[in-house]
């Protein structure tokens, strides 16, 4: 029984599909594992909405709880308090110094929850003239942090991977092409469309896509936003791609030309007669 070959054109294309998920593998995973990138963006992560509102809600509920037995009035001052608290400078160096075990907790699986320093807190309220309430602890819950740490160790595992196989299967579809040149300008074409796939994802979608689905989720769309140093890469990669379509275009053109040139011109050209003697 005879098994039908793949065509090149499929092969190549499978090998280019797979290239483009391992680089994406590859993105993702070392940019939520660039701790210090990550840590750097603390002064952003603390201004973020989901961040103000998490610990806005723990302040109001301490000054007047949240139940059906406080009063509207109440519940409306302290919840105005909560707000201005949390975008003071000191709140900010509070939440600034306990991320690195907010890091661990999302990215590392580290247990336990994390508790912002009561010091600079108290500093926050005495910023505004406003007495903190008995025994207030700001935590950041374990329960509530999303634990990328399985993910990102199935994206950091696929991506060597799967660029191996990439590699593999392009070469075989390259070797299986009747014409090299199209072959090459469609993996030109193919890193265009990675290029500017990879400037959409750590760029448009944390902004157009994760932000405004506010929670914890916005938040990783912040750590997303930190990948910005691959838009430099994947602009000379889509650039690349530019120029090895327009030079293969502009080879396909010199060839067909070449072919034409050699072709007897018959114009002008009368048909014979043989002579009546």
């Amino acid at each position: 029984m005879s098994t039908r070959r793949p065509s090149p054109v499929t092969t190549l294309v499978v090998g280019l599909a797979l290239a483009v998920v391992a680089g994406g593998c590859w993105a993702v995973s070392s940019t939520l594992l660039n701790r210090e990138t990550v840590l750097n963006e603390a002064a952003t992560i603390a201004k973020s909405e989901p961040v103000r509102e998490e610990f806005a809600w723990q302040i109001s509920d301490a000054i007047a709880p949240h139940s059906a037995s406080s009063a509207a009035d109440a519940m409306k001052l302290a919840n105005e308090v909560a707000r201005k608290v949390v975008e003071t400078p000191a709140f900010e160096q509070a939440f600034t110094a306990a991320l690195p075990a907010m890091y661990a907790q999302t990215i590392e699986g580290a247990p336990g929850d994390v508790v912002l320093d009561t010091g600079l807190v108290n500093q926050a309220f005495a910023s505004l003239g406003v007495t903190p309430p008995a025994n207030l602890q700001l935590t950041a819950h374990r329960s509530k942090m999303p634990d990328l740490r399985g993910s990102i160790d199935v994206l950091h595992t696929l991506a060597p991977i799967l660029g191996a196989l990439a590699a593999i299967t392009i070469l075989f579809g390259l070797a299986m092409a009747p014409h090299r040149g199209r072959a090459v300008m469609r993996i030109g074409r193919w890193l265009i469309t990675t290029g500017v796939v990879t400037i959409l994802i750590f760029w448009a979608l944390p902004t157009l896509a994760l932000l405004p689905l506010g929670g914890w989720i916005s938040v990783i769309g912040i750590l997303l936003a930190t990948g910005d140093w691959l838009v430099m890469p994947a602009s000379v990669l889509a650039g690349v791609g530019i120029a090895i379509v327009v030079m293969g275009h502009a080879g396909e053109a010199e060839s067909r030309r070449v072919e034409l040139s050699i072709i007897p011109s018959k114009a002008g050209r009368t048909p014979t007669r043989p002579s009546i003697s």
